[in-house]
């Protein structure tokens, strides 16, 4: 604005400095001469004419210059035409790129909403990773015995939750058709699916695997064969597996000769211990010998067995059997224990160590002394807690 102000003055300044133009002469006699010269011959006429023709340029030079003064409004003009340019935008609708801001506005409060609601949810949900008796009002639970494919090969007991079945099939065609999710779920497991289709039901607590060239061809792992087995029936009502080839004749393995059959153990008296796959998957383990009983399993699970397995107690943490009835135990902790302070799953991990530990020696439920925390978790620890269904929920 203020070079336009500039470029005003300017023009007046030249303005003011062209000649006065003035006229002296009376109407009558400019009328006269008007007449006289459009009577007079047309060489005169010419002569004349351009007097006023260069009149008429002189004033539209005139008039071009001083019409951006003219034309354009004064400064209180500009002023006023500023306050309602101001008021119009005002009252205009909001451009496309402010609308897009404002709109972004919403989304971005909304992701951070969801962050929190995320962060909120991940607090919060349980840290269990076994199956309890209050998940089946609407699932029912199927485990399975598999092998880590990874060098340790330890073998790991898992579950699956499923919608309860009201059809006819078998329970060996619902336990295979579950057993697909495994894979997806768990890439830290050898894939059982195929070993599956070698598995006859002979009876309610009679199987049989048939070792045939697919048997073979799907598991090469002959030191495993017998913790596989073990691990997959040991939760189900299976509890004798015989092996034959496709005849139904007995048949070799490895190098170990006719393959013996095997007597499931449904309580092995075994510690407990974490494992991680080489992909990071965490599973609760047991340990490769027995315990005399639960007190010796426990002290046992203070201290890594091997190269594989971690320990599922914290270092400083001193839980030990202080009392056994037939059905529950009672593990008290040497010091207070606050089970909200230090690592949340870790924790956990230990609490369902000791509840499957106790689990493998028949109790049914463990009281827990001298944990400050009453309700943890889903746990009340004001009372007896109730042992596991199976160990290793994939969810």
């Amino acid at each position: 604005m203020p070079q336009a102000n500039h470029h005003d003055k300017k023009i007046l300044q030249l303005l003011k400095q062209l000649p006065e133009v003035t006229d002296h002469r009376s109407k009558e006699e400019i009328y006269r001469n008007m007449k006289r010269a459009i009577q007079e011959k047309p060489k005169k006429s010419k002569r004349r004419v351009l007097i006023p023709t260069l009149s008429s340029i002189a004033v539209l030079l005139i008039f071009i210059l001083v019409s951006p003064v003219l034309l354009g409004p004064f400064p209180f003009e500009r002023s006023a035409n500023k306050q309602e340019e101001s008021q119009l935008a005002d009252h205009q609708p909001e451009s496309s790129s402010s609308q897009v801001r404002r709109s972004a506005q919403p989304e971005e409060k909304s992701d951070a909403d969801t962050m929190q609601a995320n962060e909120v949810r991940k607090q919060t949900r349980s840290l269990k990773t076994a199956v309890y008796s209050e998940d089946l009002k609407k699932d029912e639970v199927f485990t399975y015995g598999s092998l880590t494919n990874d060098e340790g090969l330890i073998p790991v007991s898992v579950s699956l939750l499923v919608p309860k079945h009201e059809d006819e099939s078998s329970w060996l065609e619902q336990y295979k058709e579950a057993a697909k999710e495994m894979q997806e779920k768990s890439t830290g497991l050898i894939n059982i699916d195929p070993l599956l289709d070698s598995v006859v039901i002979e009876d309610t607590t009679t199987a049989r695997v048939i070792m045939d060239k697919d048997f073979r061809k799907n598991f090469h792992y002959q030191d495993g064969l017998d913790d596989f087995i073990q691990s997959l029936f040991q939760y189900t009502d299976i509890d004798y597996v015989s092996f034959t080839d496709e005849n139904g004749q007995p048949v070799e393995f490895g190098n170990s000769g006719i393959k013996q059959d095997q007597t499931i153990e449904k309580q092995q008296h075994k510690a407990q211990f974490l494992y991680e796959t080489s992909n990071g998957e965490p599973f609760i383990v047991a340990d490769h010998t027995s315990s005399e009983n639960l007190d010796e399993a426990i002290q046992r699970m203070k201290k890594a067995p091997d190269g594989f397995r971690q320990s599922l107690i914290p270092n400083g943490i001193q839980p030990e059997v202080v009392q056994e009835d037939n059905e529950m135990v009672t593990v008290q902790f040497e010091q207070p224990l606050n089970l909200v302070e230090g690592d949340q799953q870790e924790n956990m991990w230990m609490i369902e160590g000791i509840l499957l530990a106790a689990k493998d020696f028949g109790f049914q439920s463990v009281q827990f002394d001298n944990i400050e925390s009453e309700h943890w978790q889903g746990f009340r620890f004001d009372q007896p807690i109730q042992i596991p269904v199976a160990p290793n929920v994939l969810r």
